[in-house]
């Protein structure tokens, strides 16, 4: 099942497939065929579920319900378009059918296709303006034009006043403010998350980054050490982003302690190194730094040049002009360490910045 953070795809429960029919099929043998369609998309037999709901829809073509099984097929086919494609012919039908509006600004959202997106979502809204998931909705896809924050942040608190259980739109909303430096705002819905939520979960560790970044450390592991689950769908997740600014600042006060240890100031520069391959945040200038003036005092310090080299490989994927530093600083390496230098020969060919991105099928 498709799911889109702060706003959970609805169930086909929600959208006219429980037992109690509604509208009623005018094959016994097409509706037999759609609920085993929904049965095998249930159990991820997905070729097996649309093989039987195409049947059930040439049988009765104008039973909505069957379509938006058909979007739910696709959906979890990563077949956006034709899922949107699925749930618009099911409003075309069905025009009143507040849910399928949200399944289809779910599924626009997640092809990036925002217009229609928040048309779908607003048109949710307007049938039903005490549809909590629906306001939710349409603030996801104004957070994402910082232009249209204020919007977004609307409809968030509309949607928790409507249903304050609403969790993830705590942590949507309380992203919102973060992103617009009110910080304290932001704090304040993080909190309210945790204190809604019977396992404290919700807001925890959004909170957590937001206090590791103020350089509140002791609260941010206070934070941590109270969770009642380790479960972090954000990468990298936040116990390593507290980890490393713990470290960071161990390593800090060591070398301002002695600033002419070597080895303190190695420790710092391996501490500034440590982070993500695709962030480019001039942490390795930052680090090279501290390397070099470990090795200023102590020059046969094999592994503060092998850091260095390590370093200068990363910036050299990044700058081709980089790879010059490489060459010389790979040279002293090997005098000092062959089988370290060997090492980063190794290193220097995988070594890749950034995330590859997968192409976008045309369904998508």
């Amino acid at each position: 099942m498709l799911c889109l953070g702060a706003t959970p795809m609805r169930t086909s429960q929600q959208v006219g497939l429980a037992p109690a029919l509604t509208v009623p099929y005018q094959s016994s043998e097409a509706e037999q065929l759609a609920r085993t369609a929904y049965s095998q998309y249930r159990a991820g037999k997905l070729d097996e579920a649309f093989a039987n709901i195409t049947k059930s829809i040439a049988l009765n073509p104008k039973d909505y319900r069957a379509h938006v099984v058909l979007g739910y097929i696709y959906g979890a086919q990563r077949k956006l378009k034709s899922a949107s494609d699925s749930f618009a012919t099911a409003i075309r039908m069905q025009p009143s059918d507040k849910d399928v509006y949200l399944l289809k600004a779910q599924v626009d959202f997640l092809r990036n296709a925002r217009d229609e997106a928040l048309v779908a979502a607003r048109k949710a809204v307007e049938l039903d303006p005490k549809y909590g998931e629906a306001h939710m909705m349409v603030g996801a896809v104004l957070k994402v034009d910082p232009k249209r924050h204020g919007e977004a942040i609307e409809a968030y608190e509309t949607a928790l006043k409507i249903n304050p259980q609403l969790l993830s739109a705590y942590e949507a909303l309380g992203e919102v403010y973060a992103t617009d430096k009110q910080e304290a705002k932001a704090e304040e819905v993080f909190r309210k998350g945790m204190d809604v939520d019977p396992k404290h979960m919700t807001g925890r560790f959004e909170l957590g980054r937001l206090l590791v970044k103020q350089g509140r450390l002791k609260e941010a592991r206070e934070l941590w050490d109270g969770r009642s689950s380790d479960k972090d769908n954000t990468f990298p997740s936040f116990i390593t982003v507290l980890k490393r600014a713990e470290n960071l600042k161990s390593a800090t006060d060591a070398a301002v302690k002695n600033p002419n240890d070597p080895e303190a100031l190695f420790k710092l520069g391996l501490a500034i190194l440590d982070g993500d391959s695709w962030v480019v945040d001039k942490r390795q200038e930052r680090a090279i730094i501290q390397f070099r003036r470990a090795l200023e005092l102590k020059p046969d310090y094999a592994q503060a040049q092998y850091q260095l080299v390590k370093a200068y490989i990363q910036l050299a994927d990044m700058s081709a002009a980089e790879n010059k530093n490489v060459e010389l600083e790979m040279a002293k390496l090997r005098e000092l360490d062959a089988k370290l230098a060997d090492e980063l020969v190794a290193y220097r060919k995988d070594y890749k910045t950034g995330i590859k991105l997968t192409p976008v099928k045309k369904d998508q």
